[in-house]
């Protein structure tokens, strides 16, 4: 099996755009410049860095303990994020009914939006400083955030306590723990993030299951209260044991411009970044779509009123979303697996394939035949759907860290998710008003929703294969 000679790999690896040893103005040679000597023949490329001289043990006890960690911290930020539904049932059914789904949907896209774009600093200074004082002050805002919402009536209290507190907490909570697991593994790295990930599905399941549960036996109060001292064990244990390795980035400590992202790294020659990024937005925007309406969808499905929508018969609306959820725990670890194997991007590119697959022929099918009772499609759609997403989720971080250096993932991370947080900040708004507008009740209403979600993925697909292509070529045999 061959190997490509480094000196001929595609000059994607941007670590010159970090480097205070070289002028902010080079721009490294486009890799289309070399294209035809660097086009690959063999079914493998390695894909380290060629400068990243660091060690890493690839399992172990310690390094599994991290995996762990991380998969707690993530449980606690990602199992919120992927609860979203239940959130929005009870809100818009029962504590805010007079607001439109619009304006509504500001609380939840707001709260993505402060998950994503507190990156900004949380990314930087997890290089400067490692992860578990970053964890310890995003399990005090969580459980702050979480806490007060049990108590809030009013738009605004929401939009304080869960959106912009509750938001910043999840942030503190989720960059890190994805950025530790990088310190342990590299070749298994795909492996590794996928089974920390399935933390994200696994509070998906737990939380909307236990809501669902408890609602109607304690009321909404109590039940978030539950809620936070489930995410207090989950952060306690994140932060025993999340711990990085890689020594903190040489030089003086960390100033106010190092905690900004680095547009430098867009200009890299290639558009590898540039496209990355928009992909990524992209897919996150259509992402947050299913989690957040699959509840509520199938309550005007059934045609359930406010009163019934916290009772037994809307219980399968809850376990729809729980059903996405466990699906997305078996996708986030086999699309680590088949990273390793076939290539992070094109396991993506597959991936996002058969995300559109299932919400342009799935989705929009259960929402446009008329009187369809059976729950058979809906149920492929959301377990279809599940596995896909989830297999997004887990990929985002490993294919930035593709484009970069261990030790300046977080300055990526940071970049990226600067422009990823203003189109999540737009989805729901964007998802609300097509509600609206669409003119129909019942499902019905869902068909604008919908078509948006897949044609945002036909959008991400198209700029992950366009930086495959550009930087590796069309034969797909190559490992990427």
């Amino acid at each position: 099996m061959m190997r490509h000679e480094p000196s001929r790999e595609p000059e994607l690896l941007l670590d010159r755009t970090t480097s205070e040893s070289k002028d902010a103005s080079q721009t490294p040679e486009p890799a289309s410049s070399n294209k035809t000597e660097a086009q690959p023949e063999a079914e493998d490329v390695e894909t380290e860095a060629t400068h990243d001289h660091h060690t890493y043990p690839e399992g172990g006890r310690d390094a599994w303990l991290v995996v762990f960690g991380a998969w707690c911290g993530l449980t606690a930020s990602l199992g919120i994020y992927n609860t979203s539904g239940v959130f929005e049932v009870v809100i818009s059914q029962v504590i805010l009914p007079q607001y439109s789904a619009s304006t509504l949907g500001w609380l939840f896209s707001t709260y993505a939006f402060v998950n994503w774009i507190f990156g900004v600093q949380v990314g930087p200074t997890f290089d400067a400083i490692g992860p578990r004082a970053l964890i310890t002050a995003g399990t005090v805002c969580t459980l702050i955030g979480i806490f007060t919402l049990s108590l809030c009536t009013e738009y605004y209290q929401i939009l304080l306590s869960f959106s912009i507190l509750t938001g910043i907490g999840s942030s503190l909570l989720l960059t890190p723990s994805m950025g530790c697991v990088a310190h342990w593994f590299m070749k298994r790295r795909g492996l590794a993030s996928g089974v920390a990930f399935i933390g994200g599905g696994f509070g998906g399941v737990l939380f909307p299951l236990m809501m669902q549960a408890l609602l109607p036996q304690v009321g909404w109060a109590w039940t978030i209260r539950i809620l936070g001292f489930v995410l207090l064990v989950l952060c306690a244990v994140s932060i025993a044991f999340c711990r990085s390795r890689i020594p903190p980035r040489k030089g003086s400590a960390t100033t106010w411009r190092d905690t900004l992202p680095d547009h430098r790294i867009f200009l890299d020659g290639t558009g590898a970044m540039g496209a990355t990024t928009a992909g990524v937005l992209l897919t996150d925007l259509a992402y947050f779509i299913p989690i957040t309406y699959t509840p509520s969808y199938y309550i005007d499905r059934q045609g359930l009123t406010s009163e019934e929508s916290l009772t037994g018969s809307a219980a399968f609306a809850y376990q729809l979303l729980a059903i996405l959820n466990a699906a997305s725990c078996v996708g986030r670890c086999v699309a680590g697996e088949l990273a390793d194997r076939f290539g992070r991007y094109n396991t993506m590119i597959g991936s996002l394939v058969l995300c559109t697959i299932s919400v342009l022929c799935l989705w929009m099918t259960d929402i446009l035949v008329p009187g369809l009772k059976s729950d058979g499609l809906l149920v492929a759609f959301v377990v279809l759907f599940g596995f896909q997403s989830g297999s997004n989720v887990s990929l985002t971080p490993i294919c930035l860290g593709q484009l970069c250096a261990t030790e300046e993932y977080g300055r990526y991370y940071a970049s990226c998710f600067t422009v990823v947080a203003f189109g999540v900040l737009a989805s729901l708004p964007i998802a609300g008003s097509l509600l609206s507008v669409t003119g129909s009740s019942g499902k019905e209403k869902y068909w604008g929703a919908a078509l948006f979600t897949g044609l945002s993925y036909v959008a991400a697909l198209l700029c992950f294969v366009w930086v495959r292509v550009k930087l590796m070529g069309w034969s797909w045999r190559t490992k990427w």
